[in-house]
């Protein structure tokens, strides 16, 4: 018995051990598995009540207008490359400059609805320090100018 409880255990922490790759099946993952009550992310597709909720973006013109805005301001970024770009998807790695610690900065559109669903997450370290947050919604300020 103890040795089932051990197995039971050990596959649940298997299973909720983050990939750092959160783009699945064409899709933002939104499984709480990946977003732990750590504060090193933000993303729009979990509740409003958690604390790494953080509003999805909204646009006028076309989807194709949209996404190009958002590869111009992210190629603009120092440190940021573009990692996959798939019609409806974008992914991003930020490097910082004095550690080189990674985030992964993540767009998924919803092209009937006008609506972008964000994520930017660190993937190392306990916290950001806000980093995260500030990222995203100074890429918002500059996509709705």
């Amino acid at each position: 018995m103890k040795y089932i409880g051990i197995l039971l255990l050990s596959l649940l922490l298997v299973g909720c051990s983050s990939t750092n790759k959160v783009e699945k099946y064409g899709r933002l993952n939104e499984n709480s598995c990946e977003y732990p009550s750590t504060p090193n992310y933000v993303l729009s597709l979990v509740s409003p009540e958690n604390k790494g909720y953080i509003e999805p973006f909204t646009y006028l013109g076309t989807q194709d207008m949209a996404k190009e805005k958002i590869v111009s301001i992210l190629e603009e970024q120092k440190n940021t490359t573009l990692v996959e770009k798939k019609d409806n998807y974008l992914h991003f790695e930020v490097r910082s400059s004095f550690f080189k610690f990674i985030d992964d900065v993540e767009f998924y559109f919803l092209f009937e609805k006008n609506l972008i669903h964000v994520r930017s997450m660190a993937r190392s370290g306990y916290t950001d320090f806000g980093v995260n947050r500030k990222r995203i919604e100074e890429i918002r300020r500059k996509f709705n100018e």
